[in-house]
C-alpha cells in the first residue's frame, strides 16, 4: 500500500504525519447540546461533520472536520501507549467491517509512580467518505481506502505485540 494520500483525501495533507502509514474514518466524537444544535444547522447548510484517524509510525492522530473547516485534532504518541485492544464487528446491515479499537494512553506519572491513564475508543472504517462526507468514487481510491484500513490494523497489532513484550 502506498503511504501517499490519493487525490480524494488531498485536503488532509496538512494534517498527515510525516511518517504516514494509513487513514480511516472514525465515529464522530460526542458533543454537548449546544454543539449539537450548531451541527444541526451547519448540516442544513451543507457542512457535514466527519472524523478521520491518521496513523504515523510514531503516533495516532485524529482530526475532526465540519465541511472543509478543521474543528480539532488530537495526537497520541506511540511511546505513551500503555495498551491496545482491537476487535472486529459489522454494521447492522452486515456490509461494512468495523474495527473497534481501544487505546490506553499514559497522560502522566506522579511522584509515587502512579500512572494517570486516558482511554481512547475508535470505531474504524475504510475511508470511503472524503471532505464534507462526499463519497469517494474513484476505484483506485476505494481500493486504497480498504488497504489502508488493513494496514492500520496490522500496524496496531504489531504495536500491541511490542507493548506486551516490553511489559
Amino acid at each position: 500500500m502506498s503511504s501517499i494520500l490519493p487525490t480524494s483525501f488531498s485536503f488532509l495533507a496538512s494534517q498527515t504525519p510525516r511518517d504516514f502509514i494509513g487513514l480511516g474514518v472514525i465515529q464522530l466524537p460526542k458533543r454537548n447540546i449546544f454543539q449539537s444544535i450548531s451541527d444541526f444547522f451547519a448540516s442544513k447548510s451543507g457542512n457535514q461533520r466527519i472524523s478521520f484517524l491518521l496513523l504515523g509510525a510514531h503516533e495516532i492522530k485524529t482530526v475532526h472536520y465540519q465541511g472543509s473547516s478543521l474543528l480539532n485534532s488530537t495526537d497520541i504518541p506511540k511511546n505513551l501507549i500503555e495498551s491496545i485492544d482491537i476487535h472486529a464487528s459489522k454494521t447492522a446491515d452486515g456490509l461494512i467491517i468495523i474495527s473497534n479499537i481501544e487505546v490506553i494512553e499514559c497522560i502522566s506519572v506522579n511522584k509515587k509512580g502512579v500512572k494517570k491513564l486516558k482511554t481512547h475508543t475508535f470505531q474504524l472504517m475504510p475511508a470511503l467518505l472524503g471532505e464534507n462526507t462526499s463519497p469517494v468514487n474513484q476505484i483506485t481510491d476505494i481500493q486504497w481506502a480498504h488497504a489502508s484500513r488493513h494496514t492500520i490494523i496490522d500496524t496496531l497489532n504489531a504495536w500491541k505485540s511490542s507493548i506486551q513484550e516490553n511489559n
